[in-house]
C-alpha cells in the first residue's frame, strides 16, 4: 500500500466538522448548504476545490460578501464569512427573508421579524425588489427608521407604483424612481395632517385621509 493510497484512507484525510463563523442561524444553515461540505468527505477533495467552494457561496448566499475556507486542527472546515448588513425582510410562502444591500434574500426564512426592519411585500421580480432596496437605502436616516412595510402595487399605468406604511399610522403611494426625491416632502405633509391618511407622491405630493 501506497503512503498516498494510507493518507486517502485514513480519517485525518476526511472532513470531521464544517462550521460557519456567523452568529445568525439562518445564514449558518444556507452557507453549508451552498457550500456543498458534508461529514467524512475527501479533504483532498475540498483543498483543491476551495475557491470554487467559496465563489459558490458568494453567489448564492444573500448578505454574503465574501467567503473563506480554513482549516481547524487539518480537518475541521470553517466558512467565515463578511456579511453584508442587513436592510429589511422580504415575506413570501408565510416566512420571512432577510434582505442584504444587494437586494438578495437569504434562501433560508425564519417566521417573524427581529429588529426594526422594513418589510417587502409582493416583491416577486428580483429586479424590481433590488431597485426598491436600493431606493429605501437611499432614503435619509429618520425617514428610513419609519418605513414598517413596502408593498409592490403596481397599476396598469405605473409598473413601478408601491405603496408604504409608516411607523406613525400614515400610509404612502409612491413611484419607485421618484421615491428618494419625493419623500422629502413626507415630514412636512404630515406635520400638517389633521388625522392618520394617504400621503399620495405618485405624481403630486398631497394627503387625504383614509375614509
Amino acid at each position: 500500500m501506497t503512503l498516498l493510497t494510507l493518507c486517502l484512507i485514513l480519517p485525518i484525510s476526511r472532513v470531521r466538522s464544517v462550521t460557519v463563523d456567523s452568529n445568525d442561524k439562518q445564514l449558518r444553515v444556507a452557507v453549508i448548504k451552498a457550500s456543498g461540505l458534508h461529514y467524512y468527505e475527501s479533504l483532498f477533495n475540498v483543498w483543491f476545490n476551495a475557491s470554487k467552494i467559496e465563489n459558490k457561496i458568494q453567489n448564492k448566499v444573500g448578505l454574503v460578501e465574501q467567503a473563506t475556507l480554513r482549516y481547524v486542527n487539518v480537518n475541521n472546515v470553517v466558512i467565515d464569512v463578511k456579511e453584508e448588513p442587513q436592510v429589511g425582510y422580504i415575506y413570501r410562502n408565510n416566512k420571512y427573508y432577510k434582505i442584504g444591500t444587494t437586494g438578495q434574500p437569504l434562501s433560508e426564512g425564519t417566521p417573524s421579524v427581529k429588529g426594526s426592519y422594513p418589510v417587502f411585500y409582493a416583491f416577486k421580480d428580483k429586479a424590481k425588489l433590488k431597485l426598491a432596496v436600493t431606493k429605501v437605502q437611499e432614503l435619509p436616516t429618520e425617514l428610513k427608521k419609519s418605513v414598517s412595510e413596502i408593498h409592490y402595487d403596481p397599476s396598469k399605468v405605473n409598473p413601478n407604483r408601491i405603496k408604504l406604511y409608516m411607523n406613525d399610522g400614515n400610509e404612502v403611494i409612491a413611484d419607485l424612481s421618484t421615491l428618494t426625491k419625493k419623500m422629502e416632502y413626507y415630514p412636512q405633509i404630515a406635520t400638517k395632517m389633521d388625522q392618520k391618511g394617504i400621503v399620495d407622491l405618485e405624481v403630486g405630493a398631497f394627503s387625504y385621509p383614509k375614509n
